[in-house]
């Protein structure tokens, strides 16, 4: 079988192995000087080929995760070539996965021989790129972990001699350093990253992210923490967690490390906290082990969340949910009362009352709902009341006061009173007739109450009515239900009423 030419070019054995002394005296020193990974990769494969005096040569590492030999570089393949041996799984029939499965060097003199023995794939890859000899060498770690292959080929049969491939074991063991060294440094890599990655979320972090020891002793401290509880990172790294718990509270601390050394995690524990100024603030704490590498547990990581705000709004929806309650408890009672005050002569007037009252209450919780249940401006109330009859501008009608809020129970009294005026108003007083006029005023008196004028004058001749009706009645009761006053008076010029309440 025919040997390839020595490609050093030496004329003798010894110069050979001096030559080849110095190629790989000369990758050890690139090994540790030369700082691109990718380049180290090319100047061992190329030692490689010069070494076994071979044509063609590549470097592949093994990924444990996958199973499979990932091609890092080579020289002289087939375009096509390279892309079949782009990955090499354990399992295939090829050359490279049968030394990476038996963990030893595997050499083929002539690949044609081995027809019915190699994949269809490698066998057409090696012919491709005109392979007829390989030899593939593993690199394993100091440990004994496959790290990947090293592989020579020749263009024509060929089978070294044992002692040629001692250089390459050389070579192998520093190509073998190499991807140890690129694999522990991606991990570094990887794992500085992830720490830079963890560090900017912790720090950035609205929520308090703070650990401590067993023995309750804070050891970090986040800008969040420092915008929650007011302490800087040096006023309380080093101090007891204690100086967060209410006096009252601090027998949760005690309960919370026996958990943690117990390994359990607590989640979403709502507590109270005191910040630095002494005031108390709501918070969610979720509480977990911290592990040495041994697994043993050595303190805690807390997040606090402050749900000052969830539990303010929570407090308000409880409060508008029993005042929703005590309103909808009064706004019934008074449509009740409605009803058990209306009367007529037919059904169907009695429905035109009864729906004309409850409008009007319905009307002023419209102004109770702009104003957020505040109450009702009397201002609003008369025009709102006087709207079927006239406008806020006509002539016909002077409304004159100050601004002055109602509380919602005397609001709803005003309204109906106003009904019951205007409707009055309109079918026998001032608003029946065109010439008709009318003035509505209203004046604060001593003692935080309100008094409020109706006046009609042009209106047609009226007399004092022989009898109480259901309307008088209705107004009175209304009033009188708020411990108000209320005084009817007549003359030529129309009805008079005078009304004191609350404000």
């Amino acid at each position: 079988m025919d040997v390839p030419n020595n490609k050093f070019g030496t004329s003798t054995p010894q110069d050979a192995e001096l030559d080849v002394a110095l190629q790989l005296q000369k990758i050890s020193t690139a090994l540790i000087q030369e700082g691109n990974i990718d380049v180290l990769y090319e100047r061992v494969l190329d030692a490689a080929i010069e070494i076994m005096s071979a044509e063609f040569g590549s470097i592949q590492v093994y990924s444990p995760g996958q199973h499979e030999l990932r091609l890092l570089a080579h020289r002289g393949f087939h375009p096509e070539s390279a892309a079949f041996w782009e990955i090499v799984n354990v399992g295939s029939t090829t050359t490279c996965s049968i030394a990476m499965s038996s963990g030893a060097r595997t050499v083929t003199s002539d690949v044609d021989a081995l027809e019915n023995n190699l994949a269809t794939g490698d066998l057409e890859s090696f012919r491709k790129s005109g392979i007829r000899a390989v030899q593939t060498t593993p690199l394993m770690s100091r440990s004994g972990e496959l790290l990947g292959m090293i592989s020579t080929h020749w263009r024509e049969p060929y089978l070294p001699r044992e002692d040629a491939f001692l250089p390459l074991d050389v070579l192998a063991r520093q190509a073998a350093d190499l991807i140890d060294r690129a694999r522990v440094e991606t991990a570094l890599r990887e794992s500085e990253n992830r720490s830079r990655w963890l560090a900017s979320i912790v720090e950035s972090s609205d929520d308090a992210i703070i650990s401590k020891t067993l023995d309750g002793i804070i050891a970090s401290w986040n800008n969040g923490a420092e915008r929650i509880f007011g302490y800087t990172a040096e006023e309380v790294i080093g101090k007891s967690i204690t100086i967060l718990i209410p006096a009252e509270r601090r027998d949760e601390e005690p309960a919370i490390l026996e958990r943690i050394r117990l390994g359990e995690r607590t989640e979403h524990y709502e507590t109270v906290r005191q910040r630095k100024d002494g005031t108390l603030i709501d918070i969610s704490l979720t509480i977990s082990p911290v592990r040495d590498l041994e697994n043993k547990i050595v303190g805690a990581s807390k997040i606090a969340r402050d749900i000052t705000e969830r539990k303010r709004a929570e407090k308000l929806v409880e409060t508008l949910a029993r005042e929703a309650e005590h309103r909808t408890r009064n706004v019934l009672a008074t449509v009740l009362a409605t009803i058990q005050l209306s009367n007529s002569d037919s059904s169907d007037e009695l429905k035109r009352v009864i729906a004309g009252r409850i409008r009007a209450l319905a009307d002023v919780h419209t102004l109770f709902a702009k104003s957020r249940w505040a109450g009702a401006d009397v201002h609003a109330l008369v025009v709102q009341e006087l709207a079927p009859y006239c406008r806020d501008d006509d002539e016909r009608a002077r409304i004159e006061g100050p601004h002055c809020l109602l509380k919602t129970d005397v609001a709803q009294a005003i309204a109906v009173t106003l009904h019951e005026l205007a409707t009055n108003a309109a079918k026998y007083g001032a608003l029946s007739v065109a010439e008709g006029r009318m003035r509505v005023e209203w004046s604060r008196m001593p003692g935080d109450r309100l008094m409020l004028r109706w006046i009609e004058s042009n209106g047609p001749m009226v007399r004092p009515p022989s009898h109480r009706g259901f309307g008088t009645k209705v107004m009175q009761a209304v009033i009188a239900a708020q411990k108000g006053t209320m005084e009817f008076s007549w003359d030529a010029q129309g009805l008079r009423c005078e009304i004191v309440l609350p404000a």
